[in-house]
């Protein structure tokens, strides 16, 4: 497919004799937002290395003006072709370049940014949402272009051309793929799918003020999401079968961006859940009985009273009883538990199935999977020995055992979101 717009014939027969080269530039189509600019521009340093625009805050866009090493050859408006349908792209002649002039020479690499919401004229801003787009390979550029994504020789007219398979082109822009994630509106979701293993989502926000963001992704396994901040560094990195982020966030600008994993194919499906405050929360509960079946406490929230379990340990022989954690609330969290150490007169051990996680228990290191509102959670044996020899007393020829009571307070914190905790107890009389 051809979609000419201009002559490069006529263009070489109108160039004046001095060296200067015209380009024709045509990518599309691509699904970026209304108002989005692209900014072509050349690696003028030669460090092979392209400055991204995130890192560039100041930059003027603007012919000529430079993005780091880079200068920029041509800014133009996202195109409206009917050729390309709904999807849209970028086709704009570019005014004579004089190489010399620019500070620029034959064979010197190009790069396409696109940003979305910019006029030229703008300086970028740090953190700036951007997607970049360049490629080697000649098969995704249709086979009119006379050029690829470097500087042709000097003089004449070029076209380069980089199409998309809707358009009937050969090209690969499943990465080229931007939009605003309306995180200002509250919360929301949505179901989208990496269309192929190349595909990449990129959604943007801004945060005016200091503010907390809740960000929960679920899909089949492969997904990547990175978080990018103001300062153009990552501040989350999450996937696999899903990702959760919870955190209260600087002000500035942020890119979220959704890839898979290498070696997936076919289409990704996922759902993405947002909310500007904390709609979800960690929940702990935790019950107590001499058997899992027997539970007293399950729903008595934040440590209320009714969540106690008397067991009995006859002539201080050893008891066991049952602590379950689990998380009735909607945000997932590895909860965090303490159990109280035992003394002289009484051990107190705690295990997961055959595990010994005493000291973990003891110091509050302990910690479970990681559960949400219906799942099993975790279980725990808790072993009272009371120490037969400290505790007999003896009276006249007799040996007896005084009556004390030993007890656990077992507690659950949240690591994620608002603090939130429960507690319940087991005590053990001896007699």
């Amino acid at each position: 497919m051809k979609i000419s717009l201009f002559s490069p014939l006529a263009l070489a027969l109108a160039l004046p004799a001095s060296a200067t080269v015209s380009i024709e530039f045509q990518l599309g189509g691509i699904d970026v937002p209304a108002g989005s600019i692209g900014v072509l521009v050349a690696d003028a340093d030669g460090d092979e290395n392209f400055t991204s625009p995130a890192k560039a805050a100041g930059a003027v866009l603007s012919n000529g003006e430079w993005i780091g090493g880079d200068v920029i050859l041509a800014v133009f408006s996202r195109s409206g072709l009917p050729d390309w349908g709904a999807q849209k792209g970028f086709a704009s002649q570019m005014a004579v370049l004089d190489y010399a002039a620019l500070g620029l020479a034959e064979g010197a690499a190009l790069m396409l940014h696109i940003f979305p919401q910019r006029t030229e004229g703008q300086t970028l801003r740090a953190g700036e949402p951007h997607l970049s787009y360049r490629t080697d390979e000649i098969g995704q550029r249709t086979s009119n272009s006379t050029m690829g994504f470097t500087l042709p020789a000097d003089g004449g007219a070029h076209l380069l051309a980089v199409i998309g398979p809707d358009q009937q082109g050969n090209a690969d822009l499943t990465s080229l793929d931007l939009r605003i994630l309306p995180y200002t509106s509250g919360s929301g979701s949505f179901e989208r799918a990496l269309s192929s293993p190349t595909a990449r989502h990129t959604y943007y926000f801004e945060l005016g003020a200091s503010g907390f963001l809740s960000l929960q992704g679920v899909a089949d396994t492969g997904l990547v999401a990175q978080l990018i901040g103001p300062d153009g560094q990552k501040v989350y990195t999450g996937g696999g079968a899903g990702f959760g982020l919870y955190d209260t966030l600087a002000a500035g600008l942020y890119t979220l961006v959704l890839s898979r994993e290498i070696g997936g194919s076919g289409a990704l499906a996922y759902e993405l859940d947002f909310a500007n405050s904390d709609v979800r929360f960690v929940v702990p509960d935790i019950a107590v009985g001499r058997g899992l079946t027997s539970l007293v406490g399950s729903n008595t929230l934040d440590g209320l009273p009714g969540q106690s379990v008397v067991l009995a340990s006859a002539k201080a022989n050893p008891s066991s009883g049952y602590a379950s954690i689990v998380n009735r609330g909607r945000l997932p969290d590895t909860l965090a538990v303490r159990g109280s150490a035992g003394n002289a007169l009484c051990e107190i051990a705690y295990f997961e199935d055959a595990a010994n996680v005493t000291a973990a228990l003891r110091t509050g290191g302990y910690r479970t999977a990681e559960i949400t509102e219906g799942d099993a959670g975790s279980a725990l044996r808790v072993q009272f020995s009371p120490n037969k020899k400290r505790l007999r007393k003896k009276r006249g020829e007799r040996t007896k055992i005084p009556k004390e009571t030993f007890s656990t307070l077992v507690r659950a914190h949240s690591t994620h979101g608002p603090p939130a905790m429960d507690a319940a107890s087991i005590r053990v009389p001896t007699r």
